[in-house]
């Protein structure tokens, strides 16, 4: 049945500050471009773009869940009582948990931490320095988000990874669960001779993520102890914002590495591309990954990539290939792989051309296309 005007509902929308804000932002543009009558639902704050409808909800004050979607989803409920469209999709699955009208509801899996949820609080205490709040919150959320998750007609994922948690530990059938893999509209960025000898003059190494200790962090820090004296030029950046933050400066002083390490908070997704251009690597050694769309970003500019040897990263990824994957709390391992990226000229090169061919099997054109024939799959079940 051919679609022709689709609800999205999300937290994050134009000007956006993370992998979710991307997907929903581009998912929405590609539609409206495939003629689709697009109508966006968000919080105030998220910035409207022309041609789409355009619905502003707000958020509960006493709302403490990450990105406020506990009360959004009961704001987007309320807002699609007077609505009418072929589909509503969640593009953040577990914010569909209030919403129970007649209308088609799909959602959209980017994570499956809280899927991988342990019931005892000391399984946190190794990786976390909140481990007692982390494991109370992924506790609440654990039950709140399978339930939404199953009142919804079907998901789709970003990763095979991604799929097979969500399935085993929530009992939804694989069936119901679509694997496509995000994209955007990247162009490979040329690297010259004077761009690569300036990045490994003075080497930056980039880090680009919002749950800083999730996404590896803490052991990017314990690594940079064994780099400085190596390289004491060498200079980490982290770019993003979390409740942690200034517990992620104590520990860089802990470790003796401040001086090395730029926090540099939210940065515009414009902006990101110049600390991008100007880094010799990029790091994301998470804990547990659903895929990491900002992995194609820093290929985009030609930058090495290091990533966690878990989930959706290892779809991305090949070891050796087009980046670098290390066990996570693994900072010696992870202290040997930049240091052959800042070694290994040949190496480095090669890790661009496969980049290249990365990024470019990883389209949005893609993306949208597989979303809108998911939706035709939807429709027609009805």
């Amino acid at each position: 049945m051919p679609i022709q005007r689709v609800i999205l509902c999300t937290q994050q929308f134009g000007n956006y500050w993370s992998g979710l804000g991307a997907y929903s932002t581009s998912l929405a543009k590609g539609l409206l471009e495939r003629g689709i009558e697009v109508v966006v639902i968000a919080p105030m704050g998220a910035e409207p773009i022309e041609g789409i409808g355009w619905i502003e909800v707000v958020p509960a004050k006493w709302d403490f869940t990450h990105g406020k979607w506990l009360s959004l989803s009961y704001a987007y409920a309320k807002a699609l009582r007077s609505l009418d469209a072929d589909l509503v999709h969640f593009t953040d699955a577990r914010e569909s948990y209030a919403y129970h009208g007649e209308m088609t509801a799909v959602g959209t899996l980017h994570d499956d931490y809280f899927a991988r949820h342990r019931w005892w609080p000391w399984y946190y205490r190794r990786d976390y320095v909140d481990w007692l709040q982390r494991w109370a919150y992924y506790s609440f959320v654990t039950l709140l988000e399978r339930r939404a998750l199953r009142g919804l007609k079907a998901l789709t994922a970003n990763s095979i990874a991604t799929a097979e948690t969500i399935s085993a530990r929530y009992g939804i059938p694989q069936e119901r669960i679509t694997t496509i893999y995000l994209g955007l509209d990247l162009k490979m960025q040329p690297v010259n001779d004077a761009l690569e000898a300036e990045r490994l003059a003075n080497p930056k190494i980039i880090f680009v993520g919002g749950n800083m200790q999730r996404k590896g962090l803490p052991s990017v820090l314990r690594a940079m102890q064994n780099l400085i004296p190596l390289y004491p030029k060498l200079r980490l950046q982290v770019l993003g914002k979390n409740q942690n933050l200034e517990k992620m400066q104590k520990l860089a002083a802990k470790l003796g590495v401040a001086e090395h390490v730029d926090f540099l908070g939210w940065v515009s997704p414009e902006k990101v591309g110049y600390y991008f251009r100007n880094a010799a690597i990029f790091v994301m050694p998470s804990l547990m990954e659903g895929f990491g769309l900002v992995f194609l970003e820093a290929m985009a500019a030609g930058v090495p990539v290091i990533g966690g040897n878990v989930g959706g990263t290892r779809e991305l990824i090949q070891d050796g290939m087009n980046g670098v994957l290390v066990s996570p709390n693994s900072p010696g391992k992870l202290a040997s792989g930049i240091q052959e990226l800042l070694t290994d000229s040949e190496f480095r090169a090669n890790l661009r051309t496969m980049g290249q061919k990365t990024i470019e099997e990883y389209t949005l054109d893609s993306m949208v296309q597989n979303t809108y024939l998911w939706y035709e799959e939807i429709s027609g079940e009805v």
